[in-house]
């Protein structure tokens, strides 16, 4: 098991812009992606095939396509402001204004809600 001194962060991007992929029990269940104008929310097919609630403030049957990160993904971003979490962010150089990145990196994992996030390549 890697500790924290040892990861390294992965992800690295200048255009396209990442992909993030909402994860119930490894099967991707919806996606995030930052656009030029805002943000742009959608659940696939397998969120539906697996009888899933949907995310609080984000209604089933409607594309989210908003200027701001959803209140889901907030709640989910670390506090940047915690001393412990400005130390991962200054040693893994994570840019505090890369909302997609931070989620992927440190709020990946929630003890309190069962679904995973995982950034890709667009």
């Amino acid at each position: 098991m890697k500790t924290i001194g040892e990861l390294r962060l992965k992800f690295r991007y200048q255009t396209p812009p990442p992909l993030l992929k909402i994860l119930y029990q490894g099967t991707p269940v919806a996606e995030l992606r930052q656009e030029p104008r805002g943000y742009r929310f959608k659940y696939l097919d397998a969120f539906s095939q697996m009888n899933l609630e949907p995310l609080p403030s984000l209604p089933f049957g409607k594309e989210y396509n908003e200027p701001d990160l959803p209140l889901y993904f907030r709640e989910r971003l670390p506090d940047v402001r915690r001393v412990d979490v400005r130390r991962l962010v200054e040693q893994f150089k994570i840019p505090t204004d890369n909302k997609l990145l931070l989620l992927a990196t440190l709020g990946k994992h929630a003890i309190t809600d069962p679904f995973e996030f995982q950034l890709v390549a667009a």
